[in-house]
Parts: structure tokens; sequence; C-alpha cells
């Protein structure tokens, strides 16, 4: 079985490079720095900080990817608007485990931390998070809705578009990339 780490090496991280900072920038904000600080200091405004908050890999048509998603994800109504909100302030900050806050967070507190802040409280535990919901087909994903490694060791946040976001593992911050090809994962739906 993989490690979180060679999972995780394997699923590269998605920048918003320049060209995916102009289109979201087209549909909602203007001009921000790829900062962690900037996007720390732009947790109010979640799309400026995904631009912000994401800044280690590759770029170009996944960068757009990212960009189509977080904007899609963020248009969706009621608590999984709410969800992936949350979740999007969290970018850029450290990877901590059993974090549960900006000074560092891991994978299923992330999920705790996005979840609650819509009022639904889960166990902070991939297993129990998992376990409270139903699992449905890729197809059938929605923003805010679980990805879940088969072996129950790591967990994201769905934002729709073959994209995720997640706290992927130690020397790594919260991160927005796509969905993990060639890793066994299952989504889950803990919402209507």
């Amino acid at each position: 079985m993989p490690t979180n780490s060679a999972i995780a090496a394997e699923a590269a991280p998605v920048v918003l490079v320049a060209a995916a900072e102009q289109h979201l920038q087209s549909l909602t904000v203007g001009a921000t720095s790829a900062s962690s600080s900037d996007s720390r200091r732009d947790r109010d405004d979640p799309v400026a900080g995904a631009i912000a908050g994401v800044i280690s890999a590759q770029g170009g048509a996944a960068g757009q990817q990212a960009a189509t998603a977080i904007t899609a994800a963020l248009s969706a109504s009621g608590p999984r608007q709410q969800i992936v909100a949350t979740a999007l302030t969290y970018l850029g900050d450290p990877y901590v485990l059993d974090g549960t806050s900006h000074d560092g967070i891991d994978c299923s507190g992330l999920v705790l931390e996005a979840y609650a802040s819509a009022g639904i409280q889960l166990g902070h535990l991939v297993h129990l998070q998992d376990d409270a919901g139903t699992r449905i087909s890729e197809a059938d994903a929605q923003p805010g809705d679980l990805v879940v490694f088969d072996d129950e060791e790591h967990i994201g946040l769905y934002l729709g578009g073959g994209v995720l976001i997640q706290a992927p593992d130690v020397g790594r911050p919260v991160e927005i990339t796509t969905v993990w090809q060639g890793v066994p994962h299952h989504f889950t739906r803990l919402l209507p």
C-alpha cells in the first residue's frame, strides 16, 4: 500500500497561474499576488484567497481547470457554498497532524472545520467522516462532497471539475489539486 507521501507526490498540485488568475479576476476580483501572507490577509474573500494561496506547482490548462472549479464551487448555494468557502480560507496554511486551525491543519481537520462552518459536526478521523455519508459516483459528485483514499488514510473536499482541496502531508501546505488519478479513491456525500 503506498504511503500518503507517495500518493500525494503522484497528485501534482495545481497552481493558479497568470491565465487562471485573469480568468478568476474577470469573474470576481481584482489582482492579487500569489503569496501565503496575501492568502491569510484575504481570508474574507475566498476567491482572492484561492488565487493567492495556491503557489506550488504547474499551471496552464490545469490552472484554468482549478480556476473554473473554484468559481463554480463558490457559486453553489447553501451549505455547499459555506463548506467550500471555509475550506478555501485554509489555502497555504501549514499541515499539522491533528490540527484544526489556521496555525496548522490536517486532512480530516480541514473537512471537520469546513463542515462545522455549515453546522455539521463530524469526527476528526477519516473513517468517521467517510462513514457519516453515502458513497456516490464521481459523475454525481458536487462541491463539498468528500474524496477519500480507499485505505481511509487521506481525505479531501471536492470542488468540482476534477479538482479538490486537501491538506496533503507534513511539509506541504493546504493546496488545490486534481483528483488522484491511478490512486484508489471514492466519493462520499454528507449533504442532501
